[in-house]
């Protein structure tokens, strides 16, 4: 979950910065209530003290919008409140992830697209479906949360990683290749930004990319990865079929598989 503060710092920052109207909005994920998620995450409170606007993505008017070069969608049910911004700061949470090594800025955006659209993404692919919409909706700048960060049997059994780093960029595919390799993951591994470099949307050159701040040796850490063995399990006589299942399907079997192993 992104740290409350983060937000409320990035609210006092744009005010700073001149803007007249601000919107926190989110999505969560498939079968969750983003209204519960605002108050157990502290964000409502937030939202109130900084006199801000709280939007769930969920329930709020959308539109169809064309995907322009778009691979797999071609158009799909945006927000309008997204596609009306001036400018969209994207907040993602540093973390490992079992669909990908991690999961960072880029993919943090699909959290403004519908339920049904979620597992469209899943089921017809997830990398390029990310790349997609970032054609459509690529924020002006990403600010990578990791205060506190996730590794292990992410993004919901994972450990939480007391970290105290911000990565912030207005280039998104350059901010999540800074944090891969913060988090001692090869940006190559992670299927969603090469795609997005191929197809032009920003730079993975880490050669390429000017870093302000601490160097990232200075703050590296090598983050655990998901250790989970679907085909160990199988070999136990446990057939476990997950083609094309979504993160929320597998977190079912990861947390029955975990339990069983107690």
């Amino acid at each position: 979950v992104t740290n409350p503060y983060v937000i409320k710092a990035l609210c006092r920052l744009a005010r700073d910065a001149g803007a007249r109207k601000l919107v926190i909005a989110e999505g969560s994920n498939v079968g969750s209530k983003t209204k519960e998620a605002f108050i157990k995450s502290g964000i409502s409170k937030i939202a109130e003290e900084e006199n801000t606007e709280l939007v769930d993505l969920k329930s709020a008017k959308t539109i169809y919008m064309g995907i322009p070069n778009g691979r797999i969608f071609r158009r799909i049910q945006i927000p309008e409140v997204i596609m009306q911004a001036d400018v969209i700061i994207n907040v993602p949470v540093m973390k490992t992830h079992d669909a990908f090594p991690a999961t960072l800025g880029l993919k943090n955006m699909k959290g403004v697209i519908q339920e049904k659209d979620k597992k469209r993404f899943h089921k017809w692919g997830l990398a390029q479906s990310i790349v997609d919409l970032d054609k459509l909706v690529l924020p002006q700048l990403t600010v990578i949360d990791g205060t506190v960060a996730m590794e292990g049997m992410g993004p919901e059994h994972g450990t939480p990683v007391n970290f105290g780093v911000i990565i912030s960029s207005f280039d998104t595919v350059a901010a999540d290749t800074v944090a891969a390799n913060v988090m001692g993951i090869d940006p190559g591994e992670i299927e969603y930004i090469q795609l997005a470099a191929e197809q032009g949307l920003g730079c993975t050159d880490i050669s390429q990319i000017e870093v302000v701040g601490l160097s990232i040796d200075q703050v590296k850490r090598p983050f655990k990865r998901i250790q989970l063995d679907f085909e160990a399990y199988r070999k136990k006589g446990i057939q476990i079929y997950e083609a094309g299942a979504c993160s929320g399907c597998r977190h079912v079997i990861q947390a029955l598989l975990i339990n069983l192993e107690k």
